[in-house]
């Protein structure tokens, strides 16, 4: 009896295996053979699973790895069961700027904390009142409005300069730069300082990372909302901080939103008061609680982490080619001359006219150090597919360009795409190659904060270089950007700095 007992759980246990093992070789030869997108190059695995997107976003190095597929693959890399990745120029237009036949797809599910937003939403019809409402707010005349708010952190940043070039003492300038920006951050968009440059303490920074690393996460897999649900109880230490991190970010936002309607006045020339003003200009309508602390969140996400990392990175390749950083002083002392002792930083309003080389240095460091790096998914939703870069794409595919990528193929920039070559963005054939930049996206999906980033890349850079003499401590001229999604320079960036013209 007892061996008929064990004879029959053994047959059971080896007929399950080999209905697993059946389902998993169908679905093999399936995904390698007859799926529709089977004739595209890539990855083993990531035809089989977004487990390889997954793991790579994990390990903050996506981009490099998408970046090495196309090397290996070519222009068309399946990276993923049912997502193509491009890298030619030509396949801009037709994923980014054919408006509602390229669908966002459910990744952006896994960035929404309160409710969708301008980034997250998928909605077209939401996207567009919501783009009608927030543009005011978001224009450049608002920005040039808020000059004075950055001021008032500059001047606290231009402070600590001038007391570490008194003291010769070595800082993180990735730090500086990072503390300086979130503050900015407090002003333009909640009316108060986070008071970070002061204190030199900034949790919410390193949430932020945790943030998008969960989002991108989320994003990649299926059944978004069960496992938002059950991540919290899953014994696994660092996606239960991930989750702790947004909940305490998804705190402070709803602080700062509730602290600035508590605020009597209403002529302080910040986005939150736009926010709480904003009105749909066909029908009055305003922003609902949940909408304004939605948007809101999205500004504390992405409206200092990304500027804060471009900063660092420009400053990064500057100081590390001694040539173009001659050029960009020169420039600037040329055009504007020495800042007097009354103003704190330069006006925005025509920097970047007047300063040909400094706005080529700057494209150059979005090129090579991207730090916007996430795929933004779109789903091909014509019955009768779509022609891209050659090739046929069926409805329901998903297609990205990631801006890392596309900013280092050879076909678009030269064989240099590894050095830092300003001079590329220069005359005709640089404004030519500036429209293959995707820094702040294409079409009627681009970044809402592009005028707030560059006013504060601008400001920043040309009153710093002004003002100071900035030495790297290490002269190593490699780099490494890491990132989830949005990401920066890796490891800190230690210097030195005194004032223009003093004696060491």
């Amino acid at each position: 009896m007892d061996y008929f007992k064990v004879s029959v759980e053994s047959n059971a246990t080896l007929m399950v295996a080999s209905i697993i093992l059946s389902f998993v070789t169908t679905y093999v030869i399936y995904q390698r053979f007859f799926h529709p997108l089977a004739k595209y190059p890539g990855p083993f695995l990531a035809s089989l699973t977004n487990g390889w997107k997954g793991y790579y976003i994990y390990k903050l190095s996506l981009h490099e790895q998408l970046l090495k597929a196309h090397i290996e693959y070519g222009p068309v890399v399946r990276i993923g069961p049912n997502d193509l990745h491009f890298w030619n120029a030509d396949a801009i237009a037709p994923i980014y700027k054919s408006g509602r036949q390229m669908a966002k797809t459910e990744f952006y599910d896994g960035f929404t904390a309160f409710k969708p937003n301008l980034f997250g939403g998928r909605d077209e019809d939401i996207h567009a009142l919501r783009r009608r409402q927030l543009s005011h707010g978001f224009s450049q005349a608002s920005i040039w409005n808020m000059e004075p708010l950055i001021e008032n952190q500059m001047k606290i940043l231009i402070e600590k300069l001038n007391r570490l070039a008194q003291e010769q003492e070595v800082f993180n300038l990735k730090d500086l730069i990072a503390f300086y920006v979130f503050d900015i951050l407090g002003e333009v968009a909640f009316g108060r300082s986070f008071n970070t440059q002061i204190s030199e303490i900034a949790p919410e920074i390193p949430a932020i990372n945790d943030h998008i690393l969960l989002s991108c996460l989320l994003g990649t897999f299926p059944f978004r909302s069960f496992f938002k649900r059950i991540i919290p109880v899953l014994p696994i230490p660092w996606l239960r901080h991930l989750v702790k991190s947004r909940d305490k970010l998804k705190g402070v936002c709803a602080d700062c939103v509730d602290n600035r309607r508590r605020q009597s006045s209403t002529d302080r020339p910040d986005l939150m008061q736009h926010l709480l003003d904003a009105k749909d200009p066909e029908t009055g309508a305003k922003l609902t609680d949940a909408e304004v602390n939605s948007e809101a969140w999205a500004m504390l996400i992405a409206g200092s982490h990304s500027t804060s990392g471009s900063l660092s990175l420009l400053f990064w390749h500057l100081l590390h080619n001694e040539q173009a950083l001659q050029r960009v002083d020169k420039e600037i002392r040329d055009t504007l001359g020495d800042l007097p002792d009354d103003r704190t930083s330069y006006p925005i309003k025509g920097l970047e006219s007047s300063l040909s080389y400094t706005a080529a240095c700057i494209q150059e460091s979005f090129r090579i150090s991207p730090v916007f790096t996430m795929c933004l998914w779109r789903r091909v939703l014509n019955p009768e597919g779509v022609n891209i870069d050659g090739c046929h794409i069926p409805q329901n595919t998903n297609l990205a360009i990631s801006n890392y990528v596309l900013h280092h193929n050879p076909k678009n920039w030269g064989e240099d795409t590894e050095d830092f070559a300003p001079d590329r963005f220069l005359g005709t054939d640089g404004k030519r190659l500036a429209n293959n930049l995707l820094q702040f996206s294409i079409g009627h999906r681009m970044c809402i904060g592009k005028h707030l980033a560059m006013t504060n890349i601008w400001k920043t850079l040309t009153t710093l270089i002004n003002k100071f003499e900035f030495h790297p401590v290490s002269k190593e001229r490699h780099f490494r950007l890491e990132s989830s999604g949005i990401g920066e320079l890796e490891g800190p960036f230690l210097c030195t700095v005194k004032l223009k013209g003093s004696v060491t």
